[in-house]
């Protein structure tokens, strides 16, 4: 087996979230793939950094220089105002965490993925989604981020370096459903692994949620460990957490590419023309919702003593509708706890109120018997 073993540069394709899964996958997969190190955007929702888009390289302090490319470390910090979740997630993946750099399109994320596997000693890149919106063609009605998967496939692509798609979570984004994204790994060609995201491989990172505000990440780990139910993670929405959604796809990367809109990215020489070019064959680009959203968001609110009636009234309202849980995110949105500092304050209130209740990035809709 040994001699079969393949030395593996992860590719986080949806940013901070997925490079946890990927760090999980670096364990369930380990008797197949040497995962290095893994490669992540610094894409965090507005709550955390309020600039919308993608952070690069200039907009660190403290990055490690490896040949061009830069690890985050958990000393490394964003300029001006703002924090980037990659920076904590340094100290607990015990991995290199390197950060993509989409300043130059898709262009210049294929020299980096070059770049990175000869300097970490990769022969492979495996990209790495949870939800499945990766292999999404672009017509699926739900779709409603596709940037940052599209760039880093087209990168990959240009790259030259062997590579390969691994999906697990399927459905948990909420863009593509569970039989969307099935539909979509099958018509490409998809092969569902053996493995599954096991307890014994999340629970390492199960006190990264306490914090990281990844909610199909999160819900991926919460699977694994044995939750099973129905989750709101925004308004008038549904994600179904069954025992399906722990299994793990593997699919070409040429495969991935063909048909996808990827494939109008492989030529894009900057981070704007990827937009152009997205809003051309897609109709927008999602940095265009984040402008918008920032430019509107109101006043955070720190809570109160009230905040916690307002949480049990949705709630109970949550599971008159056959709601099992709701996300963290969706009550601070609820709660207008958007900042920083104001999501902080309401996760430690619930974990200090609703001790039962409280499973980041979760909060059951019902009490829950007191734990011994």
């Amino acid at each position: 087996m040994g001699n079969l073993m393949r030395r593996t540069l992860a590719i986080a394709a949806g940013g901070g979230g997925d490079a946890v899964t990927a760090a999980i996958l670096a364990r369930t997969l380990a008797d197949q793939r040497d995962i290095v190190a893994i490669m992540s955007w610094s894409w965090d929702r507005l709550m955390i950094d309020p600039t919308p888009g993608p952070r690069g390289r200039n907009d660190f302090i403290g990055l490690t220089d490896h040949g061009g490319i830069a690890q985050v470390t958990p000393q490394s910090r964003l300029r001006g105002p703002g924090r980037s979740t990659l920076v904590r997630l340094a100290a607990e993946v015990q991995l290199p965490l390197l950060l993509l750099d989409g300043a130059r399109g898709a262009v210049g994320l294929g020299e980096q993925f070059r770049t990175a596997a000869q300097v970490f000693g990769a022969d492979e890149l495996i990209i790495v989604d949870v939800g499945g919106d990766v292999v999404a063609s672009g017509h699926e009605p739900g779709l409603r981020s596709p940037l940052a998967d599209s760039l880093v496939v087209a990168g990959a692509e240009r790259s030259g370096v062997p590579a390969e798609v691994v999906v697990t979570g399927l459905g948990l984004d909420a863009e593509l459903t569970m039989g969307e994204a099935r539909a979509a790994l099958a018509a490409r060609g998809g092969e569902l692994l053996p493995a599954v995201v096991s307890a014994a491989d999340a629970a390492p990172f199960g006190r990264v949620w306490d914090w990281h505000p990844s909610e199909a990440n999160g819900m991926l780990s919460v699977a694994a460990v044995g939750w099973r139910g129905v989750v709101e993670p925004q308004r008038d929405s549904r994600v179904y957490i069954t025992d399906d959604v722990v299994g793990i796809y593997q699919v070409s990367l040429d495969a991935t590419v063909a048909g996808s809109l990827a494939e109008h990215l492989l030529t894009t020489g900057s981070l704007g023309d990827a937009e152009d070019r997205l809003r051309a064959v897609w109709g927008a680009s999602e940095i265009d919702y984040e402008r918008r959203k920032a430019a509107s968001r109101p006043v955070a609110r720190t809570p109160d003593d009230t905040t916690v009636e307002v949480v049990d009234r949705h709630a109970t309202e949550a599971a008159g509708r056959g709601i099992d849980a709701v996300t963290v995110r969706r009550l601070c949105e609820l709660t207008a706890a958007t900042g920083v500092a104001e999501s902080a304050c309401l996760r430690a209130l619930l974990a200090r109120e609703r001790v039962t209740q409280f499973r980041p990035p979760l909060f059951l809709t019902r009490r829950q018997p007191d734990r011994p």
